[in-house]
């Protein structure tokens, strides 16, 4: 275990550097010390022409020089199908409505009211008990026959 003297004695040149680095030859710290000019020196007129021959300053290194790009090289890009695509297999068939049932019972005559908001006036003498008020999907065909069944488009119930 160290004593404490000889702790000082090892700790002591470290010290010495961390108080040297922090002041200048003045004893200013880092924070008071005036910003280091970057403009180069101007030659006097009376100093001799120097024969080798002057560099020029570097140009100033710009944001965007200073930072890579984010991928030296390009994203593929999708090239256009060969073939064309396939239509979709879950096509929903034309004559198929879905709505709500506005008129119902036993038939031959109902209303219903389209997703859409079209308005039917349906006849189907085999289509069954329908509910008012029940949400339902029906194959609609136009009606062959001049029968009335109340407001709306009229059309017929085809047996699904």
């Amino acid at each position: 275990m160290l004593t404490t003297p000889r702790g000082l004695l090892l700790l002591l040149p470290l010290l010495t550097m961390v108080a040297c680095a922090s002041t200048d030859d003045a004893g200013t710290p880092p924070e008071d010390r005036p910003a280091p000019t970057t403009t180069p020196p101007t030659p006097s007129l009376t100093s001799t022409p120097s024969l080798a021959p002057s560099n020029p300053p570097a140009p100033a290194v710009t944001e965007s020089r200073a930072r890579p790009p984010l991928s030296a090289t390009e994203l593929p890009t999708m090239r256009p199908p060969v073939v064309k695509p396939s239509p979709p297999t879950d096509l929903r068939q034309s004559n198929l409505v879905s709505g709500t049932v506005t008129r119902g019972g036993t038939g031959p005559c109902y209303g219903m009211v389209a997703e859409d908001g079209t308005e039917y006036a349906l006849h189907g003498p085999d289509a069954g008990e329908l509910r008012a008020g029940s949400f339902v999907t029906l194959r609609l065909a136009p009606l062959q026959a001049r029968i009335a069944c109340g407001p709306g488009k009229p059309m017929s119930i085809v047996p699904l």
